[in-house]
């Protein structure tokens, strides 16, 4: 007689595919917040051009209205519609230098909502400023009122959340409490983390260290920003520094 050999299946066992699981488990683990951190500081160089591309054009515009740049309670007269910061990009995009909306918001700013405004002027008009963008709150606060003479460390935009003692609210700022960028006259743009030595590697205009801000920008200076600033306001926050 004759028996045919019987045909066993291969396949995992379950401690096999348990150990699988956890094995794929681990990798995740690792892999995921890797990658979130990478996309994160992608992010953020991003945010850092923007900074820049927003000096070179208030830098532009100070060329043109003998080197000012813009300065928001001067330019309430001239465009309505909004105030502050608002005034501050809306000159810009006014004089046709910088009219891209998107360069204002970070992705990872907790208050931003992922949709960008359509236009910063109002379509069909040149001194209105569009309903949707003077209605949010921008990830950057701006120094209003300064002149291309006040040296190129002062500065003139920098990331939304930043306090008097050099740290950036863990509520408020764009990257909570890690930390947020400074855009200096002089075209450079710096991340200062949220470490107990933020304060003192801020450099100010009179040649010392220090954590406020607003001790490296004049007193004929302001810092503007939207609902959600922490250091400048709607109508702005005088300097601190004497010419």
């Amino acid at each position: 007689m004759v028996f045919a050999a019987r045909r066993t299946e291969a396949g995992f066992t379950l401690i096999e595919l348990l150990t699988v699981i956890a094995i794929i488990g681990i990798l995740a683990a690792l892999i995921f917040p890797t990658v979130g951190k990478v996309r994160e500081t992608a992010q953020r160089t991003v945010d850092a051009n923007n900074l820049r591309e927003i000096v070179k054009a208030a830098q532009i515009y100070a060329a043109d209205n003998n080197d000012r740049l813009p300065d928001p309670t001067a330019l309430a007269a001239q465009i309505s519609g909004g105030n502050g910061a608002h005034l501050f990009a809306g000159v810009l995009a006014q004089r046709g230098i910088l009219t891209d909306p998107t360069f204002y918001f970070a992705k990872n700013d907790p208050v931003f909502n992922g949709v960008y405004p359509t236009a910063i002027i109002e379509p069909g008009t040149r001194n209105v400023l569009s309903t949707d963008f003077a209605s949010r709150d921008l990830s950057f606060e701006f120094v209003g009122g300064l002149r291309m003479s006040d040296g190129p460390s002062t500065p003139v935009a920098f990331t939304r959340g930043l306090l008097s003692t050099g740290f950036w609210d863990a509520t408020k700022g764009v990257y909570r409490e890690t930390g947020g960028h400074i855009a200096f006259l002089g075209g450079n743009v710096q991340f200062y983390p949220n470490t107990s030595e933020t304060g003192s590697q801020l450099t100010l205009t009179n040649g010392r260290k220090g954590p406020s801000l607003l001790q490296a920008i004049p007193v004929n200076a302001r810092v503007y920003g939207t609902s959600s600033a922490t250091l400048g306001t709607v109508g702005g926050v005088q300097g601190q520094t004497p010419q």
